[in-house]
């Protein structure tokens, strides 16, 4: 491994380390702010639901995002991590410094956004063809 690779990796898993804790952080501060809910009132109650609300669903996207984190970390530590999941090529570095949990290249990431559409538009057109 050549020393340029190697401190891209280093530098890869600090992030990922690093947004890690903040994930973590975030996920107990809102872990905490439902714990310490306080209602007194039907008024309180219906605040107190609605803000439940929020921060779940909120935990909900930072808990899949932390996975995503984490299975970084999983595939760098295995030699995996920079791999498209897909495709198989090396996923760019500037996309893995944008987005160092990311599993696809940007390529096969558009080709997965655009296919349900693109079904819908080839259906439609054989439904009208």
């Amino acid at each position: 491994m050549n020393g340029n690779k190697v401190n891209s990796i280093k530098t890869y898993q600090k992030e990922l380390f690093n947004k890690k804790v903040e994930l973590m952080t975030s996920l107990g501060f809102n872990f905490k702010r439902l714990a310490d809910a306080d209602r007194r009132s039907e008024d309180d109650l219906i605040v107190a639901l609605r803000d439940e609300f929020l921060h779940l669903s909120l935990n909900r996207v930072l808990s899949g995002q932390l996975r995503e984190v984490e299975s970084a970390l999983d595939r760098l530590n295995s030699g995996e991590y920079g791999a498209c999941a897909n495709c198989d090529t090396s996923i760019s570095s500037k996309r893995l410094q944008a987005l160092p949990w990311a599993t696809h290249c940007v390529d096969c990431q558009d080709k997965a956004c655009a296919g349900p559409a693109q079904e819908a538009v080839s259906l439609g057109t054989s439904l009208t063809g």
